[in-house]
């Protein structure tokens, strides 16, 4: 008889995550109501992780370098994916035993929903760190795509209530929908990646929901301190400058003109102020998000040429009504 349970492959991202991988793939294979594939990314992993995977023959494992980024990783790992969900991960996580069927239960193509976004608790489960995303007024906010919005999670969302994007740390999107955005933008290392997958599927009309029962243990940001390329580079540095370049990538792939010389101004302004405080070292690191910019330009304007005429800009999406913030009186 075949079983009717649904079933999802698990795409995770790992460096140097073995202390995290026992709780992982415990709590993965303990989900009740799905059948569970575990594809591990690992990405030239110098700890004890290779050791693990071979007293675990069951998990595919695929190699990716380490400086390609998260979303490289989580890409290498869907060309795996034998099954119509896909469930992104960080290797530093740990899962309720219904969150995958929860999230599962929550997609439905029929009403437009291709994606359900867990809510995260620390390591611990002492704190909540992460539930649905709203969009908060501010002026000139320099890490958001949209500068006179903040993004700001809360825990008014009920289940099921459409969220603007979901985190990229813990995701489950319909196969068929994530090819046919065209998956992560694998020029993304760590940081937007989500906005950016997310706002291509607004443009096609897709949901994505916020589910509060499926619930999510994160190790929040322990890759900060690592190392890639050898050692010479700490995640840290490479995420602050992969950050300000995808931003002004974005600027080219998702803004009207006037949004797009608006982020550029900021980002040139940010420069000044550098150079003013004698910031030298941010002022290099910046320095180096324009050229890792520029070297990413082409393929973000292939892109935009591609969106014809009728276009909904990002800045519609930061100012949807359903999308912003409720301010209690």
């Amino acid at each position: 008889m075949v079983s009717s349970m649904p079933a999802v492959s698990v795409i995770i991202s790992n460096f140097n995550g073995f202390k995290y991988l026992p709780k992982l793939v415990e709590t993965l294979k303990a989900q009740k109501g799905v059948h569970v594939e575990l594809i591990i990314v690992d990405r030239n992993s110098s700890d004890k992780s290779d050791l693990f995977f071979a007293q675990h023959t069951e998990i595919k494992v695929v190699k990716e370098p380490a400086e390609t980024g998260l979303v490289s990783g989580y890409h290498a790992g869907s060309l795996h994916a034998t099954n119509s969900l896909l469930f992104f991960c960080n290797e530093d996580m740990w899962f309720e035993p219904d969150c995958l069927m929860r999230l599962t239960n929550a997609i439905d193509l029929s009403k437009g929903i291709f994606a359900s976004d867990p809510w995260q608790w620390t390591y611990d489960g002492k704190t909540w760190i992460h539930g649905g995303t709203r969009f908060r007024r501010c002026f000139l906010n320099m890490t958001s795509l949209y500068p006179f919005r903040k993004y700001n999670f809360t825990s008014d969302l009920k289940n099921l209530e459409q969220t603007p994007f979901g985190c990229a740390g813990a995701v489950m999107i319909h196969k068929e929908k994530y090819d046919s955005l065209g998956g992560w933008d694998t020029t993304f290392f760590l940081d937007h990646e989500d906005v950016d997958f997310f706002l291509r599927g607004w443009r096609e009309g897709l949901i994505c929901v916020s589910v509060p029962e499926a619930k999510v243990y994160h190790a929040v940001n322990v890759s900060n301190n690592k190392s890639i390329g050898g050692g010479r580079t700490l995640v840290g540095k490479r995420r602050y400058i992969s950050g300000k370049s995808s931003l002004l990538v974005m600027a080219v792939k998702h803004c009207a003109f006037w949004h797009s010389a608006l982020l550029f101004f900021i980002f040139f302004s940010l420069l000044m102020s550098q150079i003013i405080s004698l910031n030298f070292k941010r002022f290099w690191w910046s320095i180096l998000a324009g050229l890792e910019f520029l070297k990413r330009f082409n393929r973000a304007l292939s892109y935009r040429r591609n969106l014809g005429r009728q276009v909904k800009w990002a800045h519609q999406f930061f100012s949807e009504k359903k999308f912003q913030e409720k301010i209690l009186s």
